[in-house]
């Protein structure tokens, strides 16, 4: 091998391009070197010659094994990325705590109740046929809960961290207070019994005090806000209440919900008549009720199949 061929392959060895046949012509050439003890004077290299090339040969085999595994741990990277991304997208485009931390659903059967404590010690009474959902620790800077039937709240007190109930339609936002929520498909109640209660929709807002009811109605989108006896709305999940000053027609109302059957004032003149004084137990049939009111109120019940009336003495 002539030094202009030796300098070609040397060349091709630099440039990361020599063949398994060049490889093996160094080889050759420094071993018969080695044997024979000649060092001819056109050819000044030594072993420590041939272990430079062979160290040079690995470091250029090296870039390209290690391209193949760092072209891989870069796909894993950008798929990596690709997918944190997307799951950025989608949390971030609901609430927080509702992904980051499992939420408690509860659902009432027809004919029950339940009490639930949330984390923060608020009371929730929930009526029967209804959900509320919440989350197991409310690290978040407001205390958010959804429901979608009929509770009365008694919020825990924390300036720092405001209570919010979400209905499909509504928000009611609260620091600390009592009042009870009721969603009927397009309309949505708030009675506050203690305490201020901000109920707002999509355009409106309204602030609510105690023995008010603000209703929303989903059709006209609109906020109405009317003076109510709250006492009244407790009688679906308190053992005894105690009223005073009740209008017969809120009354009526009121026990449709604890009773279950239609109460119709067929004597319009009495709808605003009051009851001064009424004392009204959960556990008391329907035909006790009737006959305790008949003997000391000016009104008259009549027990109907499918309805109750009210009319006049």
């Amino acid at each position: 091998m002539t030094e202009k061929e030796f300098k070609r392959i040397l060349k091709k060895y630099e440039t990361g391009i020599a063949s398994q046949e060049d490889i093996k012509l160094i080889d050759a050439f420094f071993e018969a070197m080695n044997k024979t003890g000649d060092s001819p004077k056109e050819f000044k290299y030594n072993l420590a010659l041939k272990n430079r090339i062979h160290q040079n040969i690995e470091k250029k085999k090296q870039p390209k094994r290690f391209s193949r595994i760092g072209i891989a741990a870069s796909i894993i990277i950008l798929l990596s990325f690709s997918l944190f991304f997307m799951l950025k997208s989608d949390l971030f485009s609901t609430n927080k705590s509702e992904y980051l931390i499992a939420n408690i659903i509860k659902t009432t059967p027809s004919g029950t109740q339940e009490s639930v404590q949330l984390p923060d010690g608020t009371m929730v009474i929930l009526n029967a046929n209804s959900t509320l959902e919440y989350p197991k620790v409310f690290n978040d800077s407001i205390r958010f809960v959804k429901l979608k039937g009929q509770a009365f709240f008694n919020v825990t007190k924390n300036p720092d961290q405001p209570f919010v109930i979400k209905t499909q339609t509504v928000s009611t936002r609260v620091l600390g207070t009592s009042f009870n929520v009721t969603t009927l498909d397009s309309i949505v109640e708030v009675i506050v019994n203690t305490g201020l209660v901000n109920v707002s929709s999509q355009t409106n807002s309204v602030l609510v005090k105690p023995n008010q009811k603000v209703t929303y109605n989903n059709n006209t989108n609109t906020l109405s806000k009317t003076a109510v006896n709250a006492e009244l709305n407790t009688l679906w999940w308190k053992e005894e209440v105690v009223l005073e000053q009740v209008k017969i027609l809120e009354l009526a109302k009121a026990l449709e919900q604890v009773y279950k059957i239609p109460f119709v004032i067929t004597n319009k003149n009495i709808e605003q008549m009051y009851f001064y004084s009424l004392r009204i137990r959960k556990d008391e049939s329907l035909d006790d009720l009737i006959s305790r009111i008949n003997f000391i109120n000016e009104v008259k019940l009549i027990k109907h199949n499918s309805m109750i009336e009210i009319t006049k003495d």
